[in-house]
């Protein structure tokens, strides 16, 4: 089982990741990608602050921190592929 912590750091790195290989491609993908990435960091955010609210004991105060950097980072880039979405240049 993977404490919160590491779900959080896991999460965070794979979030980071998708947004800086979005910024160096020199080619746009298909909307329906930035729809799909939309959803996921959305989802994935949802998780984080669910678990926090519901299973406030699992998480230490570094773990607190780290849930909820991943949850930011998770909501401005379902924001940063919603707005890649709707201004199609």
């Amino acid at each position: 089982m993977i404490p919160p912590i590491g779900m959080a750091i896991a999460a965070m790195t794979i979030m980071l990741w998708i947004i800086w290989s979005d910024i160096i491609r020199a080619r746009r993908p298909t909307p329906i990608l930035y729809a799909g990435r939309v959803a996921t960091f959305l989802i994935v955010s949802g998780i984080l602050i669910l678990n926090l609210v519901r299973y406030p004991n699992y998480f230490s105060g570094g773990a607190k921190f780290f849930a909820v950097v991943a949850s930011a980072i998770g909501i401005l880039g379902a924001f940063h592929f919603g707005r890649k979405l709707v201004l199609r240049r």
